[in-house]
C-alpha cells in the first residue's frame, strides 16, 4: 500500500450554518522532516477554522498555533499563539486571542461584517487544539 508523504493526514470537518456560510476545521499535516521531530516529545501544530460562503470561498479564517511537550502518560501545552485574517473587503477581523490550559490551546476570533461602512453582522469563532500523551492531535 502507498505510504502517506506526510506524517499524518489534514483531518476536516464541516460545520454548515442556515445562511448558507460554513465552518471547516482543518488540522495541517505535518511536512515530512529529517525524523528527528518524530521521536522528540515536543511538537508544534497548529489548527485552522475558516470561515465559507456558499461557494467555498474563505471570508476569514482564525488558526490556533500550540506547542506540546508529551510523554509518560501526559500532555500538555507550552505555547499558544493566534492568528486571524480577513480575506475579502467586506469582513474585518475586531478581536483575537489565544489561551493555553492543560493539554489544550484555544485561539478565538471575532469578525465583523462591514456594508457601506456598517457593522451589520458579528461572527466569533474558536479552535482548540488538543494533544494525547502519546503526541496525536485533535
Amino acid at each position: 500500500s502507498l505510504q502517506p508523504v506526510y506524517a499524518d493526514e489534514t483531518v476536516s470537518e464541516i460545520e454548515y450554518l442556515d445562511d448558507g456560510y460554513y465552518y471547516e476545521t482543518v488540522i495541517e499535516p505535518e511536512a515530512p522532516d529529517d525524523g528527528a521531530q518524530l521521536q522528540s516529545t515536543t511538537k508544534t501544530k497548529s489548527k485552522t477554522v475558516y470561515f465559507k460562503n456558499s461557494k467555498g470561498e474563505v471570508q476569514w479564517y482564525v488558526k490556533v498555533k500550540g506547542t506540546f511537550s508529551y510523554g509518560n502518560g501526559s500532555a500538555k501545552c507550552t505555547a499558544a499563539s493566534a492568528t486571524a485574517v480577513s480575506k475579502v473587503a467586506a469582513w474585518k477581523i475586531s478581536d483575537k486571542s489565544s489561551s493555553k490550559s492543560g493539554n489544550a490551546a484555544t485561539a478565538k476570533a471575532t469578525a465583523k461584517r462591514y456594508v457601506k461602512g456598517v457593522a451589520v453582522e458579528t461572527r466569533s469563532k474558536s479552535v482548540t487544539l488538543k494533544c494525547s500523551p502519546s503526541g496525536n492531535f485533535s
